[in-house]
């Protein structure tokens, strides 16, 4: 290949002045930033329905799973995808423990073939604890039941791992 086959074109695109002008330029004023932080900081929602939402399609489809005694690779996309709105939602609104939870879940699920009814079954007990972290309203990291329960799941996880593996 030639050199000139491997260089990037750059293109610069000039920014619009319209937005500027609206807005001016320069440092912005001090005493705004620390008001819209406060608002930031004592913004309260609560995060139980949102999270009960999706929670309860993630039942939904864990039902629909066990039914079938597996879940087909549509059906194991959108519990992934149920997941991953948790995990992404969890974060923004303080449930650290419920993060660290989905995260497990996820790479579990990144990391297996098919979903078998051994994996909707982890998924099942997966959610449970997490309708139960969203009921008593457990923001934060959960402490030592926290831990706990983080412990709980990854060894579920290899337990799968050591079965699948012994079962090669």
């Amino acid at each position: 290949m030639s050199d000139n086959s491997e260089k990037k074109l750059t293109h610069i695109i000039r920014s619009n002045r319209l937005l500027q002008a609206k807005v001016g330029n320069g440092p912005l004023d001090e005493k705004k930033i620390a008001k819209s932080q406060e608002v930031i900081d004592n913004f309260e929602i609560d995060f139980a329905p949102l999270a009960t939402e999706h929670l309860d399609e993630l039942e939904h489809l864990v039902v629909k799973a066990l039914k079938a005694g597996s879940a087909p690779k549509e059906l194991a996309e959108d519990i992934t995808q149920t997941i991953m709105q948790l995990k992404a939602n969890a974060g923004m609104f303080g449930y650290g423990l419920m993060g660290n939870l989905t995260t497990i879940m996820l790479n579990f699920l990144e990391n297996i073939d098919e979903m078998d009814e051994d994996v909707v079954d982890i998924v099942d007990a997966h959610q449970q604890t997490l309708r139960a972290i969203v009921s008593n309203r457990m923001a934060g990291d959960g402490g030592e039941h926290g831990r706990e329960l983080q412990k709980e799941l990854k060894d579920a996880c290899r337990r799968y791992f050591d079965k699948v593996s012994a079962a090669e």
